[in-house]
């Protein structure tokens, strides 16, 4: 399949991904008080939904996403946040940030690159998760084993992701999902990483 332009999709409005809030998954993660105060990182943001739900007064969030669209969906529908909240279009593979992150969620932005974009991802991963710190992926559409061949979004698992973090993440947890956006029942799975300590 050609590569998306996601910068036009949002232009012309045709963003089926965009499912109108953030997952419950997220907002669990909330209730169990894991996500940490301080820097907060959500490549492929979009219109920002899991930005607002992450805001609070002792948190830095940042989102990154291509689309000019998206921020400006998001700034508009959000005026008035706790915290400090950034939106940065800009690419994420280039982003830099000496600071690091404290937490970083991922959901439908690995599934939405192009498979030979999964080094990369993890490269820039790697750099951008401070040690000690969590990386959060919410794997949808989770396949396993995996028998789809197309996407975006492209099925994917905890052993494709392990795959690419075992070398600098151990596995903390996963867990399947229960409560999801309609449409994606029994295609969600929750599995969260450790940066390691480095030498």
């Amino acid at each position: 399949m050609a590569p998306v332009d996601w910068q036009e999709a949002w232009k012309a409005g045709i963003t089926p991904w965009d499912a109108g809030a953030s997952p419950p998954a997220l907002r669990g993660l909330l209730d169990r008080d894991f996500v940490p105060a301080g820097r907060v990182l959500v490549p492929g943001c979009g219109t920002g939904y899991d930005l607002a739900t992450l805001a609070r007064p002792d948190r830095e969030v940042v989102g990154i996403d291509l689309s000019e669209n998206a921020r400006a969906a998001f700034l508009d529908a959000h005026s008035d946040l706790p915290g400090i909240i950034v939106y940065e279009v800009t690419d994420f593979f280039t982003y830099e940030s000496a600071a690091g992150f404290d937490f970083v969620w991922d959901y439908t932005f690995f599934c939405a690159l192009d498979p030979d974009q999964r080094a990369a991802w993890s490269d820039t991963m790697k750099r951008l998760v401070k040690p000690g710190a969590v990386l959060a992926t919410l794997l949808f559409p989770f396949e396993d084993p995996i028998t789809g061949t197309e996407g975006p979004p492209w099925p994917i698992n905890t052993g494709l992701v392990r795959g690419f973090v075992e070398d600098a993440f151990e596995e903390l947890e996963a867990a399947d999902i229960e409560q999801t956006h309609p449409g994606r029942e029994g295609r969600e799975r929750l599995v969260l990483w450790r940066r390691r300590q480095q030498p």
